[in-house]
């Protein structure tokens, strides 16, 4: 139980910085909501009871998706972190952004030591709807350095500074037997039975339970940084910035997967970062002018003290005007290793209990079998990479007195792009663009290598951003490209296959936006085949049975209007899959069946016009689409020299549509003109994501090539959940399926990369 001299507080939760001590406390829940009142344990003042009790009616939880009948419309990891991103910071319910944590003093009962405050509880939601509570505590596995080694001064002072630390988090995810935030309120508050990684013995392994997940994740870090910053005319601050960071992050997981079985994870993760960035943001507004602090008494200035801390940052971080842009490069490797335990079995819980026992020196271990891994590259044959993995294998096995059930690396590079705008309080949005490679191996299938050329955007925007209640209304969505080759052992690589994977979702949106959000699935479908001759419908989405319109209303002018609803949350999974056949159709079709393909996407915009000259467009061997110009005026009936104030000449258009045929004929010959199967995937990975002289990308480049391959060569599957919270719609969630994919191995192919890609990417909370 709490000892006597600690302090702790219960509030709402918010991912930015958080209210210590219990006079914050009470402040943050009166913004939070007036029916929630805030309760201080050590003066006895109300009960959890009553907290609970005024609590439970604002609880309004978005319901998370779950996993479809059919096996490709799962949550793959990938999805579940989409999920969690999409869920944070907005208005649902006050009862599931409860939190807790310690003071900077404060010390926990039992085996968990709080280094320098660091110890948060709080409550999420797995996908299978129960409650997780998580307990993440600081642990000391080290110091840390900061230095600033240069700070001239003047008008722009330039800062040089050099920093080194080393940190570590246990945490622990614990399943709820409830689906609902309030009922587990009572569990929150029990800190007598906050549980960390360390110690570890037999006993407490064994106790965990089922679905219960052990992390301990340390980052040692290096990092050089310079920048320079200015405020201009008391308003604007402006800024630059450059660094360069080196990460050693080791990490162990143990996931009790069922009763007889546990799951041990070891990660080693070597990355090198170097950004560029350059902002200009509103300068902070100080607390005494928000008008939120007053007088001179004692509880003001305790207040005082607190707020301009904590308060003062949330605020300001919505009440401020940003724009920023930044650019990183990133080159990284990762080991793991993973092995499943039988947890029945005495032998195999002591060789585990020795094997993580120490002060982290599983982790020193870890890092020592990794060094020989250090100096592996990606131009490395894959025969190599087979025995420096086995090697590392080897001796964690060795150790264990077990067989490892996976053990791979993963050798990447990639750049980033990110532009973040922020209006206050209106909207927010981040755009990001990334490309990445990453070279898979594994001790499976003979070391087989899976090289990945991936794209990727997304965005990520929200509206009504309310300081300490959170985001109204959010739109969120991630776009990837990826391009993959497997490699055999001898150095036989395989022709390219492509995968598309679009996840799209919202928060508090309409009718419009929900219908919207599947016509960017519909778009690709309805073009799947047709050689350039309009579109199929029979291959698209119902979207207006799932989300169905209102009738339209006559107004009292006579105007006739379109009434919306809003629904609550809803989101989508589109995935679609070209096998090495259709790749090759693609990258060897004829220049006019590319044009003739391009040209039936423009009939969304300009369908007149295309069907008026479509036959008098040529092309000539060096690929460029022509025309000619006095037949198409004839044709047209215009001249160059009409005037159109109000629009653009016909003329033009069909300039631009021949020039745009034009650069997407040549983007898809570079393709095929590449030097080696490695330089093609990169080339078609970045073509498909719109970096080809066309500037198409994405699904408007899939609605030209999917009409250049044949259907039994394609696969697509789209999963919909809905939580509408709509009076006499039911809800849906479906997986719908679409063309060839049982012969096209769509669910295998998809299922290697999404378990390569799941295993080595950073673990979101709820998974290991």
């Amino acid at each position: 139980m709490k000892k006597a001299g600690e302090r702790y507080t219960i509030y709402m939760r918010n991912t930015k910085p958080t209210f210590l001590g219990i006079s914050s406390a009470l402040f943050s829940v009166a913004l939070l909501a007036s029916s929630a009142a805030a309760f201080d344990f050590d003066r006895g003042v109300g009960s959890l009871g009553d907290m609970v009790n005024g609590l439970k009616a604002s609880s309004a939880d978005i319901k998370a998706p779950t996993v479809s009948t059919a096996s490709t419309g799962g949550l793959s990891a990938e999805f579940a972190h989409f999920w969690e991103n999409l869920k944070e910071d907005t208005v649902d319910g006050i009862c599931k952004q409860a939190q807790i944590k310690l003071n900077e003093d404060g010390k926990l009962a039992g085996d968990a030591l709080v280094v320098g405050g660091k110890f948060k509880r709080y409550l999420k939601k797995l996908p299978s709807e129960k409650v997780a509570l998580i307990d993440e505590v600081g642990v000391s596995v080290g110091g840390s350095y900061g230095h600033e080694v240069a700070n001239p001064g003047g008008s722009l002072p330039v800062n040089v500074s050099v920093s080194a630390k080393a940190e570590g988090t246990s945490i622990v995810v614990r399943p709820l037997e409830s689906d609902k935030y309030c009922r587990e309120l009572d569990t929150l508050v029990k800190l007598y039975q906050v549980k960390t990684v360390l110690p570890v013995n037999e006993k407490r392994i064994t106790g965990m339970a089922v679905g219960e997940i052990w992390k301990l994740p340390v980052t040692l870090h290096f990092g050089f940084s310079v920048g320079a910053g200015a405020t201009l005319s008391e308003v604007l601050n402006v800024s630059v910035s450059a660094g360069q960071s080196r990460d050693s992050k080791p990490s162990v997981t143990l996931y009790r997967m069922d009763k007889d079985t546990l799951r041990l994870r070891m990660r080693l993760d070597r990355v090198m970062v170097r950004s560029v960035g350059v902002s200009a943001g509103t300068v902070e507004i100080p607390m005494v002018d928000l008008g939120l602090i007053g007088g001179e008494n004692a509880v003001s200035k305790l207040l005082n003290k607190e707020i301009n801390r904590q308060v003062s940052k949330e605020i300001n971080e919505y009440l401020a005007a940003k724009l920023s842009f930044g650019h990183s490069k990133t080159v990284g490797k990762k080991l793991m290793i993973e092995f499943l335990l039988d947890a029945n079995d005495p032998q195999q819980m002591d060789n585990l209990v020795k094997f993580l026992r120490g002060d982290f020196g599983i982790l020193k271990r870890f890092i020592e079998m990794g060094l020989k891994f250090n100096h592996f590259s990606e131009e490395d044959q894959a025969s190599s990479g087979v025995g420096e993995l086995a090697g590392a294998a080897t001796a964690a096995g060795s150790a264990l007195g077990a067989s490892p059930s996976f053990a791979g690396t993963d050798i990447y590079h990639g750049t980033s792009n990110n532009l973040h705008i922020q209006v206050p309080v209106i909207h927010t949005h981040d755009t990001t663009w990334a490309s990445s490679y990453n070279r898979y191996q594994s001790l499976e299938k003979d070391g087989e290598t899976i090289h990945v050329q991936q794209n990727a955007r997304t965005s990520n925007g929200s509206s009504l951003n309310i300081p300490f209640v959170g985001k109204v209304m959010k739109y969120d969505s991630n776009k990837n490209v990826y391009v993959i080759n497997k490699e055999s052992t001898d150095g036989t690589a395989t022709r390219p296959a492509f995968l598309y994977q679009q996840y799209e979702g919202f928060v508090k949106e309409g009718d419009g936006t929900a219908r919207y959000m599947l016509e960017k699935a519909n778009g690709v479908l309805r073009y799947v085949g047709v050689n350039g001759n309009g579109t199929d419908l029979a291959n698209t989405l119902p979207s207006t049975e799932i989300f169905p319109p209102l009738p339209s209303e006559t107004d009292a002018d006579g105007f006739e209007t379109t009434p919306s609803k809003t629904y609550k949350s809803a989101v989508m999974s589109f995935k679609l899959m070209i096998n090495e056949r259709g790749v090759q159709e693609i990258i060897f079709a004829p220049a006019q069946a590319i044009m003739k393909a391009y040209m039936n996407v423009m009939r969304e915009v300009e369908s007149e016009i295309v069907d008026k000259v479509m036959d008098l467009f040529t092309i000539d061997k060096e690929g460029k689409v022509d025309y000619d110009y006095k037949a198409v005026q004839k044709r047209l009936g215009v001249s160059a020299f009409d005037n159109y104030d109000n629009g653009t000449n016909p003329l033009d258009i069909v300039r631009n549509l021949a020039y745009a045929a034009t650069q997407v004929i040549r983007d898809i010959s570079s393709v095929k003109n590449a030097s080696n199967w490695k330089d093609q995937s990169e080339r078609f990975s970045k073509v498909a994501a719109g970096g080809g002289k066309s500037g198409l990308g994405y699904e408007d480049f899939l609605k030209v090539v999917v009409q250049l391959v044949n259907p039994s060569d394609i696969s697509a599957s789209v999963y919909v959940h809905t939580d509408k919270r709509v009076k006499g719609e039911a809800d849906v969630t479906q997986t719908y399926e679409f063309f060839n994919d049982r012969d096209n191995n769509f669910d295998k192919t998809i299922s290697e990369v999404n378990q390569m890609r799941d295993r080595f990417a950073d673990p979101s909370t709820l998974t290991d």
